[in-house]
């Protein structure tokens, strides 16, 4: 693993100059008069944590009867403010996703005088530092927090192993500690060995991602987000033809939507995209003189997809495609497709959440048929130790003697790289919907690496 130095940046200076810029071309053609015996207040409001205004933000000034809403882009302006000192504070539903309170500020105020202030969210490493204190054991330690996502995806990765050991020990020094991530894939450390170097890294499954090497203060905080590689790119590859002659069309427009991915065909028709995440793709082909195509495309993760465009000079009417789906609730596919599975929905998973503490619970519970799901040990990629696990198998993929030929396991499309222990540690109560595809549809789907069949796990 390579160390890479993160270096903690002095975001407040940053925020300051930004509310400073932000006051100045706002309030520059206001008037410094205010009413005769009474004062006035102008300012913007700033949410530090999105680096933004704060539009909407309600500001009041306590104890008196001045009190008036921030615009879109966070100024506001208040007028009949007695003399005197009171407190400014303002509210705004961004306050309480954060679990914090709005921070007051003592203003004083003098008839016929307009003051302008300043009021901001605090920073995610102040909220950071106020949530630690009250954890840390004394002095000597810092606070660490970040989220942990897929590097291609950018997916949050619930339950992710997050660890953290000093670079170079001492006599004294406490072992890794670990963390898991929430199941919004946020993590946090609030007892960090301060002013020493430690290494910290994520893990998911069998995959770590890259050290990071940070240093931090004492009593300080900081802010470091965690990626895995969880899954890799995919390339599509195919031809475009003449419907009628089917000879090829050289110089047609390839577009994936949502990518930046466009290519031209060549002189035998062909053209390859490469770097694709994996998922379902529209694929968009354009020629001169031809009706525009566009096709539905599902692309794997290390493989290559292989397909056939054929253009025609006007649309055509085809006959509409039937297809027949079994599913064990009596429903054909939630995806709209033609894929062969039985699916498991948040109706029916509700009920279950009560008595179950991972997702290998629920399906052994739910009594799905065309598995069998039971419990096996596995050794823990971290620490060794045998742990407990999920082995599920298809009906039609049993292994003989007591092995275990486990289905892939995919979560929103991306594969998991140990599908037993993953479903040990994943929390039902995140699921939205189960698919179990056989052994033939997962191949056709995902690849050669779903041969034992899939469960593709979507998170609400």
């Amino acid at each position: 693993m390579m160390d890479e130095a993160i270096h903690d940046v002095p975001i407040g200076r940053h925020i300051r100059t930004a509310l400073a810029l932000a006051t100045m071309a706002a309030l520059a053609p206001w008037s410094a008069a205010a009413q005769d015996g009474t004062a006035s207040l102008k300012g913007i409001v700033f949410d530090s944590t999105a680096m933004e205004p704060l539009g909407g933000a309600r500001v009041a000034v306590l104890g008196t009867s001045a009190i008036t809403d921030a615009d879109p882009s966070g100024h506001f302006e208040l007028s009949g403010i007695p003399d005197g000192s009171f407190w400014v504070s303002f509210f705004h539903p961004r306050l309480q996703s954060l679990g914090v309170s709005a921070p007051s500020r003592q203003v004083s105020f003098e008839a016929g005088t307009t003051t302008t202030i300043e009021l901001a969210v605090p920073s995610e490493r102040t909220l950071l530092m106020g949530w630690c204190m009250a954890e840390q054991d004394g002095p000597g330690y810092a606070s660490l927090a970040g989220t942990v996502t897929d590097s291609l995806t950018g997916v949050p990765l619930a339950r992710a192993l997050v660890t953290a050991a000093v670079a170079e020990r001492r006599p004294g020094d406490l072992p890794t500690v670990e963390v898991r991530a929430d199941e919004s894939g946020y993590y946090r450390f609030c007892n960090i060995p301060a002013d020493r170097d430690v290494r910290v890294q994520a893990h998911f499954g069998q995959s770590s991602g890259r050290t990071k090497l940070i240093t931090i203060p004492e009593g300080d905080a900081q802010v470091q987000d965690l990626i895995l590689m969880m899954s890799s790119e995919g390339v599509l590859v195919g031809r475009v033809l003449d419907y009628v002659t089917g000879g090829p069309l050289e110089g047609a427009v390839i577009t994936v939507l949502g990518t930046n991915s466009r290519e031209i065909t060549d002189a035998e028709g062909m053209f390859a995209l490469s770097d694709l995440p994996p998922g379902r793709h529209l694929v968009v082909t354009d020629y001169l003189g031809y009706q525009q195509r566009t096709d539905s495309v599902t692309v794997f993760s290390q493989e290559t997809v292989n397909i056939e465009v054929r253009m025609a000079t006007e649309a055509l009417e085809v006959e509409g495609l039937v297809v027949t789906a079994r599913s064990r609730f009596g429903r054909t596919s939630l995806a709209a497709d033609a894929k062969r599975a039985d699916y498991i929905t948040r109706s029916e998973i509700e009920p279950m959440l009560s008595r179950v503490q991972s997702a290998g619970d629920l399906l052994r519970n739910m009594n799905t048929p065309g598995i069998r799901v039971r419990e096996v040990m596995l050794a823990d990629p971290v620490t060794g130790v045998q742990v407990p696990g999920f082995c599920v198998e298809s009906s039609r993929r049993a292994a003989p003697g007591g092995g275990c030929a486990q289905v892939a396991v995919y979560v929103n499309d991306v594969l998991m790289p140990s599908g037993a222990e993953f479903l040990r540690d994943l929390d039902p109560n995140i699921i939205d919907r189960i698919e179990i595809l056989s052994p033939v549809d997962a191949q056709f789907q995902f690849g050669a690496q779903a041969a034992n069949g899939a469960l593709a796990i979507y998170t609400r």
